[in-house]
């Protein structure tokens, strides 16, 4: 065989492999009819194509492909539509061919193929299916019979021996490499449905899955049904049986309802213990008794874990048909809803929603229980079981609750309550002040609306201890409006406006007023109104709006929890950058506003005096004045004695308590601050007013508020001791630079307490005051990279020694920069206190304000102190000189703010304490030598 033989009979093979690829394209999950058809069109087309692509020989013979797909559909769909796909490229050959000799050759082939497929078909499956190796040796026969047609004219028969090898190898390999393609893509089809159905499939029970359930919902038709089924009571059987008990329970209960009337019930477990059944080909009757068959096999289940337990699993049904029209969310709402009810009802039984008679809207639903003869009428209460799992969704939040959530809460509340058409929901933010958080039925703009308790006891028109108490209250037409009148008197001019503007005054008939309470204390209103024509409030409508209530009581609970731990987290954080003093003031800032105290206070152990005294800002209502308790005295002693937080519902009947005829009558909590080695370290005092004593729930939050407050106080504490060592620490530095120079001893502390004195008169405060002490300690430290011969020097310093002493400001700020604590305000002192507001200092030459404030600061007081000092090379100056040099210094040397500033404080006797070192020497003149 030539080259160009060899080269022409690969590429045939390549078209047979293009061929089958596009032929396995056809081959889908779900094929349906016409892809079939398609499939066999485009093999009869690769069988003509590749006998148009033959290679011809000598005599008129050609050798090719062509029979690879006939071979193909033989083995699969048997000799029929072989021949059927074979036809075209058989007119096309027998047309095309010039010598009518060769027809019987090209129909013996043909015959062979057939005949040979068809022999071999019934073992073939197999190799069609997965290329088994073992199930190979089938492969060649197909084309045993194409060739020996050559026997029959005399060209032929010295061709066969050339050609019969080949044509056989190359019909084998065509149908080999064809297979291995289409089974190919039949794997990757069964591997992605695969995939799918593990996607879709519950691993536990083998039902169906929530997403598939989600997926298939939106495929029943009119008329079909849904059910959910809930198994009752599983919790116990968790409980009972641990989570390997109940996943053998469910188990079991996912095989029942496999099992359970095929091709009708389609069943799916969409999560816990809840299953649904999708239920086509049925009418409700025959719905209802499947359904109800499915209750009784779940009593009766033979085997398994049932068995072994001697446990009877019951469902709880809610049953609801298709609507025209009707999407699958509002399909599956009113399943729910039927469910519910089956559950609130009794569970084991099964409800059926049923249209409303005589017209559409809401439906009604009919109850059918074990032995229930006929169904029963029960109330829709759907938006109450929303509302439910729309609770426990915020509470698994654990957020502080937004408007927008209690809009939802109230909306669901309107939708439930019977006669409702309208409502707000107000809730108690601080103190006294309710906010309103959600209207519906109104405009916008009311939400945000701020109440007083006053005011909402009004429109309550009951009394205190009905309204403490959540005593429901409906008011209807003219009784409203002495409603109206009383709490608009109790707000304020805007407010009133807002709510009469939009209200809705004119409209509404009636309103059912429901205090949410919590503890002793109502934290809330429920405001649910009936606008005229639509419905009536009455006993039904208090008995939904009860189950609201709780569930706000509830999430109000969870909020304040919530709420209590990131104002202690936000506490943390900002205390953690306070003085001792700002921490005191904070902490009975935040324990007034936690607890909602009318005032409260911090009382701090005074160990030399052993006595509690008043510490922080305090909140006192009417104030009280320092507050001095010795050893024993007050409830304050009480608590610390006892190690434990002390509550009186009225601290007026307990002699115990400090001053309590100026506090006047009110409820009291003393919490203890102990060190954790027990020592004292304070008491913290909070007061109400005597209707809201304090509860348990207060007194576990005021422990915990009183754990992190005495952390925090000997925290203080502790960084006050190590400041103050840090600090004698550098001062002891700073004198040791002194050391080196005798004349300027005592210069370091007699600058770092004028400029202390300075800073606390421009009320810098604690923090930068720690830090301009520091810096004024440490500023010249640089000097001990000084050599002695020129920091000593009696006489001037030429220029290469005065550059010298001018590098100690650079070198002290990177001595400093290796010092651990230190302020960072700290290092402009020392790197900045010989600058100038001109820029004529040094080392940066910065330019007004761009030197650091304290730097701009020392710099006045260190120049001031060294004036009125002696020095080897002048004598001290009196105080009214050196303010005069200081003077002549303003707007150049010095910051001319800053320098008015310390002539009226030296004017004032602010710097008094700090006298001229010795004698002054009136006849003294200045020279600049770097201090």
């Amino acid at each position: 065989m030539t080259s160009s033989l060899t080269i022409s009979l690969l590429l045939n093979f390549c078209l047979l492999i293009t061929c089958a690829f596009v032929i396995s394209l056809t081959y889908r999950e779900r094929t349906p009819r016409f892809l079939a058809v398609l499939r066999l069109v485009l093999a009869a087309a690769a069988t003509l194509l590749l006998a148009m692509a033959s290679v011809e020989v000598a005599g008129g013979f050609r050798i090719d492909l062509r029979y690879v797909p006939v071979a193909l559909v033989v083995l699969r769909y048997g000799p029929l539509l072989g021949a059927v796909i074979a036809a075209p490229m058989m007119v096309w050959r027998l047309y095309f061919n010039v010598d009518p000799s060769l027809d019987q050759v090209v129909w013996l082939h043909f015959l062979s193929v057939l005949a040979m497929s068809s022999l071999v078909r019934p073992l073939a499956h197999p190799l069609i299916e997965e290329m088994q190796p073992r199930r190979l040796w089938l492969a060649p026969i197909p084309f045993l019979g194409v060739g020996w047609g050559l026997w029959l004219t005399p060209e032929g028969r010295e061709l066969f021996w050339l050609s019969y090898p080949p044509r056989l190898l190359l019909g084998t390999l065509g149908l080999m490499a064809a297979l291995l393609i289409l089974q190919s893509r039949l794997k990757l089809l069964r591997l992605a449905q695969a995939l799918r159905d593990q996607a879709s499939t519950d691993p536990l029970t083998g039902l169906p899955n929530r997403r598939a359930f989600d997926r298939d919902l939106g495929t029943l038709r009119d008329g079909e049904h849904l059910a959910l089924l809930d198994l009752d009571h599983f919790k116990a059987v968790n409980d009972r049986y641990g989570h390997d008990g109940g996943d053998r329970a469910l188990a079991q209960v996912g095989g029942l309802l496999r099992s359970f009337a095929p091709g009708e019930l389609r069943a799916y477990r969409v999560g816990g213990e809840e299953f649904a059944a999708l239920l086509s080909g049925t009418d409700s009757a025959a719905a209802i008794q499947i359904l109800e068959g499915v209750r009784s096999a779940s009593l009766g289940q033979p085997g398994g874990w049932m068995a072994e337990t001697g446990e009877r699993l019951t469902f709880s049904v809610g049953l609801a048909t298709r609507r025209s029209g009707e999407d699958g969310a509002g399909l599956f709402r009113r399943a729910d809803e039927a469910l519910y009810l089956a559950k609130m009802n009794g569970r084991d039984r099964l409800v059926v929603w049923t249209p409303e008679q005589g017209g559409a809207g809401q439906g009604l639903l009919a109850q059918a229980g074990p032995g229930a003869a006929l169904p029963a009428l029960v109330q829709p209460r759907h938006s109450v079981w929303r509302s439910l799992r729309t609770t426990v969704q915020l509470l698994a939040q654990r957020r502080v609750l937004r408007d927008e959530d209690w809009a939802e809460v109230l909306r669901l509340a309107v939708d439930a309550v019977d006669g409702a058409s309208c409502g707000t929901l107000d809730i108690r933010v601080r103190g006294t002040q309710f906010r309103m958080v959600a209207a519906v039925g109104y405009t916008q703009n009311l939400v945000g609306l701020a109440l007083t308790e006053e005011s909402q006891q009004s429109w309550y028109g009951r009394s205190r201890e009905e309204w403490r108490a959540g005593v429901p209250r409906i008011v209807e037409r003219e009784a409203l409006s002495d409603a109206y009148a009383l709490s608009d008197a109790e707000l304020e001019l805007p407010a009133a406006r807002v709510l009469s503007a939009a209200g809705r005054r004119e409209e509404i008939t009636g309103n059912l007023c429901l205090p949410v309470v919590l503890g002793d204390e109502v934290v809330a209103h429920l405001n649910l109104d009936s606008l005229g024509g639509r419905g009536h409030l009455g006993a039904g409508s208090v008995e939904v709006a009860h189950l609201f209530a709780q569930q706000i009581a509830a999430l109000l609970h969870l909020q304040g929890r919530w709420d209590e731990l990131e104002r202690l987290v936000a506490l943390h954080e900002r205390v953690s950058v306070m003085s001792a003093e700002e921490l005191e003031a904070e902490l009975t800032v935040s324990a007034a506003e936690l607890l909602r105290a009318q005032w409260a206070a911090l009382l701090r152990y005074d160990a030399e005096q052993d006595a509690l005294i008043s510490a922080g800002s305090g909140r006192y209502d009417p104030g009280l004045g320092p507050v001095y308790l010795p050893r024993g005295l007050g409830l304050s002693w009480a608590a610390l004695d006892a190690g434990e937080v002390l509550r009186l519902a009225n601290l007026g009947a307990d002699a115990r308590v400090y001053r309590r005829d100026q506090l006047g009558p009110g409820a009291m909590m003393a919490v203890p601050l102990r060190a954790e080695g027990g020592e004292p370290l304070g008491t913290l005092i909070l007061t109400r007013p005597l209707e809201r004593p304090f509860s348990e729930a207060d007194a576990h939050l005021a422990l915990l508020l009183g754990s992190l407050a005495a952390r925090l106080l000997e925290r203080a504490q502790h960084l006050v001791d190590l400041q103050a060592t840090l600090d004698a620490a550098l001062e002891t530095m700073g004198v040791a630079v002194e050391l080196r120079d005798a004349p300027t001893q005592q210069h370091t502390r007699r600058v770092t307490e004028l400029a202390v004195s300075f800073g606390e008169a421009l009320e810098l405060g604690p923090v930068r005051l720690r830090g301009l002490r520091q810096g004024a300690a440490l500023h010249d430290i640089g000097k001990l990279g000084v050599p002695d011969a020129v920091l000593l020097k009696p006489g001037p310093l030429n220029p290469q020694e005065r550059a010298l002493i001018e590098t100690h400001p650079e070198r002290g700020a990177a001595l400093a920069a290796a010092l651990p604590f230190l302020h960072p305000e700290a290092q402009g002192v020392i790197r900045s206190h010989h600058e100038r507001w001109d820029g004529a200092g040094y080392p940066d030459r910065l330019i007004g304000e761009a030197i650091p404030l304290l730097a701009r600061l020392f710099a006045l007081c260190d120049v001031y102190e060294a004036l009125i000092s002696d020095r080897p090379y002048r004598g001290a100056l009196t105080p009214a000189q050196a303010l005069d040099v200081l003077t002549q210094g303003r707007g150049t040397h010095f910051d001319p703010a800053l320098t008015d500033r310390f002539l009226e404080l030296h004017a004032a006797g602010i710097f008094a304490h700090i006298l001229p070192l010795t004698t002054p020497t009136p006849e003294a003149q200045l020279e600049q030598h770097g201090d």
